[in-house]
C-alpha cells in the first residue's frame, strides 16, 4: 500500500499514529488487552509471552519478530551457512552447560515456515489491500488474531468479521440468567476503551446484532438486555469511571429500546424501564444529561417516558420454566435486579 493509505489503516485498525519523521522504522503493538497501550519499542522474538506486532513504517507491513529460519529457507538460499551447523555448541548458563539446538534438526521447521509465511502474507493482504479472499484462511488458522482485532483494538469496519466473531462467541440459551463469563465475552464485542480513555461503543456490532435478530430468533437481544441488567461486571472494573459506564449503558439501552416501539417485539420495560427502576440511582441520569444524551435523537424522550410508567416488574415475578427466555415479551421480563 501507499504510505498515506497504510498510515490511515494503522490508525483505523490499531489506533496508532505513524510519525514518518521519527528515526525509528518500527512501531510495536501489544496485542494483549491489558497492555495494548504499552508503546515502548522492544524487540522480542515471538513467543507465548511476547506476541508483539511490529509495524514497518518504511516498507508498509506488519509482522511478528520471527527468527529468519522461520521465515525463509536459509539452507537453500544461503548454503554456505551450513558449516556453522556442522559442529555442536554448548553454552555455560546458571543452570549448567547446555547444548545449543540447531535449526537443521527441527523436523517441523518447513511446515512452521510455510505457516508463518502464509500468516504474514494473509494478514497484510486482508488488512491493507482489502483482499477478502484471505478471510477464510485467517478465521480458520489465525482466529486468535482476528478476534482481537475487535476485542482489543475495536476494529469493526468489516461486517463479515463482526458476524463471524458474534457467531463464534459462546452465547448459549439460558434459563434464568446468562453466565457472567459469556456476558463478559459479549461485552468485548460491544465496546472498547482506547488508550486515551475514550469509550467507543461499537454501533457496527449493534447493527449486525439487529440484522441477525428476528422476533423468533432474538437471543442476541436478550443477551444485550442481560448485559445491561448485570452491570456488576462493569462496576467491578475499577478502570471505568461513572461517566464511562454511563456512556456504555446509554448506547446499549438506546439500541434495545427501539424494540419497545416495534409491535413485532413489544418488549416494554426490558431495557430503559428496567434500568431506570433498578439500576439508576440518579448517577447515570445525571451523566446522561451532562453529556446531552450523547447525541442520540430519541434518548431523552424515551428515558423521560419510562420515569412516568408503572413498574411492571412488580406485577409478575414469575420466570417461565423454559430453556430460553424468549417468550416473555408483553410484560417486562424479571431479569436480575
Amino acid at each position: 500500500p501507499e504510505r498515506e493509505d497504510f498510515n490511515q489503516k494503522i490508525k483505523m485498525i490499531f489506533g496508532r499514529i505513524i510519525d514518518n519523521n521519527s528515526k525509528n522504522q518500527y512501531l510495536k503493538i501489544d496485542a494483549y488487552e491489558n497492555s495494548k497501550c504499552n508503546k515502548e519499542l522492544e524487540f522480542y522474538p515471538y513467543s507465548a509471552d511476547a506476541q508483539y506486532l511490529y509495524v514497518d513504517k518504511k516498507d508498509h507491513f506488519i509482522t511478528y519478530f520471527d527468527a529468519i529460519p522461520k521465515i525463509i529457507d536459509y539452507q537453500k538460499i544461503y548454503p554456505e551457512l551450513s558449516k556453522y551447523e556442522e559442529n555442536s555448541y554448548t553454552i555455560d548458563t546458571a543452570d549448567g552447560v547446555i547444548e545449543v539446538s540447531m535449526w537443521k534438526d527441527l523436523n517441523n521447521l518447513p511446515q512452521e515456515r510455510y505457516f508463518n509465511q502464509q500468516r504474514l502474507i494473509s494478514r497484510n493482504k486482508y488488512l491493507f489491500t482489502d483482499d477478502k479472499s484471505q478471510f477464510p484462511w485467517l478465521v480458520t488458522k489465525d482466529d486468535y488474531f482476528m478476534r482481537r482485532l475487535i476485542t482489543v483494538f475495536g476494529y469493526t469496519e468489516d461486517k463479515r468479521l463482526l458476524k463471524w466473531a458474534l457467531e463464534n462467541t459462546h452465547l448459549p440459551f439460558f434459563h434464568t440468567y446468562a453466565k457472567d463469563n459469556d456476558l463478559e465475552e459479549l461485552g468485548k464485542l460491544l465496546w472498547t476503551k482506547d488508550c486515551n480513555g475514550e469509550i467507543r461503543v461499537h454501533q457496527n456490532t449493534l447493527d449486525i446484532l439487529k440484522e441477525m435478530s428476528t422476533p423468533n430468533e432474538n437471543l442476541y437481544i436478550m443477551y444485550v438486555a442481560e448485559y445491561l441488567t448485570n452491570l456488576e461486571h462493569l462496576n467491578a472494573n475499577k478502570e471505568l469511571s461513572d461517566a464511562q459506564k454511563a456512556k456504555i449503558a446509554a448506547h446499549l439501552m438506546y439500541w434495545g429500546e427501539q424494540y419497545k416501539y416495534d409491535k413485532l417485539y413489544d418488549y416494554n420495560q426490558m431495557f430503559m424501564g428496567h434500568f431506570w427502576h433498578y439500576k439508576d440511582d440518579g448517577t447515570y441520569d445525571k451523566e446522561f444529561k451532562k453529556n446531552n444524551y450523547y447525541g442520540l435523537p430519541k434518548f431523552k424522550e424515551w428515558y423521560e417516558a419510562v420515569k412516568k410508567e408503572e413498574n411492571l416488574f412488580l406485577d409478575d415475578q414469575t420466570i417461565p420454566d423454559s430453556p430460553q427466555p424468549l417468550d416473555y415479551k408483553h410484560k417486562a421480563r424479571p431479569i436480575r435486579k
